[in-house]
């Protein structure tokens, strides 16, 4: 009877032991680690407005050009290639961090141009980024977009830079429309 007791004993510790760290795993796992720092959200898209010259162009006028829709993401560059102009000499390597800016313009000016395009890019800390750096552009600051009269076409901005804390961003036209693609 003795040996009997002293079995239930055991058994009886046994599962009070592995009840006790049962609950103790559970509640570790369900305890708050470090408190994350929340990821800056991507600037939501820009879309349905005419755009303006950049201020520095114009005076910053109104253009015929209809922003139909933007998206901003982060991404890589997917080809190399070399850029210089007045702000200076840029390579970009295959597979270097970039921020993308996709969209779709309409063209409300009474003929087919191309339409040179910029924006300025801010980050968290109010800084603006850049320049625009595209295989498309033939110098660094603009991406150029051809659009058939009243209709639609499509542009996408490049911008060398990784960290992925992009807090807004605002698109213009840089120049005149042109009837051929800018030098």
């Amino acid at each position: 009877m003795e040996k009997l007791n002293k079995r239930l004993m055991v058994i009886a510790l046994a599962i009070i032991l592995v009840v006790a760290i049962s609950v103790s795993a559970l509640y570790l796992l369900q305890s708050p680690g470090p408190t994350p720092q929340p990821p800056v959200p991507t600037p939501q898209p820009e879309g349905e407005q005419f755009l303006n010259f950049t201020s520095n162009y114009q005076g910053g006028a109104e253009t015929k050009v209809y922003l139909v829709n933007s998206t901003l993401f982060y991404g890589v560059y997917e080809e190399s290639f070399t850029r210089s102009g007045a702000t200076g000499f840029y390579s970009i390597a295959k597979g270097d961090p970039c921020v993308v800016i996709n969209g779709t313009i309409r063209n409300d000016y009474d003929k087919d141009y191309y339409f040179s395009l910029t924006a300025d890019v801010l980050n968290s800390g109010g800084e603006k980024i850049g320049p625009i750096l595209t295989v498309e552009s033939p110098q660094p600051g603009f991406t150029v977009a051809f659009v058939e009269k009243g209709a639609t076409g499509h542009f996408t901005m490049q911008i060398k830079y990784e960290p992925k804390d992009i807090a807004d961003y605002s698109l213009f036209v840089a120049f005149e429309p042109y009837d051929s693609p800018p030098p």
